[in-house]
């Protein structure tokens, strides 16, 4: 079986992909659990780094995104952490580099609980994400999961945030990117590894969150 893009459907889950993806997933729930008002981003970006290098993780293939209340609306690999303080939302996006070069993804957005309209955001974008992982199926082209995806978003009253306007990518040992983006415009078939971010907010601030999804032969599984 083969992809519109050449790919073929994978054997099997790579262990090291697993391995990855849950120091991934550990790290950035640790960092949204232990923001506190008055850090600043680069401080829990330093934390987060501190605690994938002591998982075994010394390096990242992309920057540790932190981006508090106004500049949660930034999630982008040129946009990197600064000394703004967090006051009441934001997200942290980290990326490691396994010891057998496994590269993980993982994003996750925390809410001090000080504004209706931030919980109300933050629900949706966890709904968002959730119903999107029921509809992912193997082979799928990568244009109808977005479109499921941006419309849930308009219906919810908010906007797609990402600059490339995407809600995710491919992922593989070593590499991101080549299989493109989960966006209007590509109809690559999904196989293998995508991490999918779906990313919304307004001018105020930002929403956003991401896992990696194993589309394979039997079926997709979500890597926890």
């Amino acid at each position: 079986m083969s992809s519109g893009s050449g790919r073929t459907a994978p054997l099997s889950l790579p262990d090291g992909l697993v391995a990855v993806q849950r120091v991934a997933v550990e790290v950035a729930e640790r960092a949204a659990r232990e923001a506190e008002p008055g850090m600043t981003e680069i401080e829990l970006r330093n934390l987060a780094e501190e605690w994938l290098r002591d998982r075994g993780c010394e390096e990242v293939w992309s920057i540790t995104n932190v981006g508090f209340d106004a500049r949660s609306t930034i999630c982008f690999p040129d946009e990197p952490p600064t000394e703004n303080r967090l006051v009441a939302i934001g997200h942290v996006d980290v990326h490691p580099i396994s010891a057998d070069g496994w590269w993980g993804d993982c994003t996750r957005t925390f809410s001090l609980g000080r504004h209706p309209e931030h919980e109300r955001a933050f629900a949706a974008v966890r709904d968002i994400h959730a119903a999107t992982l029921a509809r992912a199926r193997p082979g799928m082209p990568a244009r109808e999961l977005f479109e499921g995806a941006n419309a849930a978003i308009e219906a919810a009253g908010y906007r797609l945030l990402d600059p490339w306007s995407n809600i995710g990518h491919s992922l593989r040992q070593g590499s991101a990117y080549d299989e493109k983006f989960i966006d209007a415009t590509n109809d690559r078939e999904m196989w293998g590894a995508w991490a999918v971010e779906p990313f919304l907010g307004n001018d105020d601030f930002g929403v956003k969150v991401e896992d990696v999804v194993w589309f394979g032969r039997d079926g997709c599984v979500y890597l926890r």
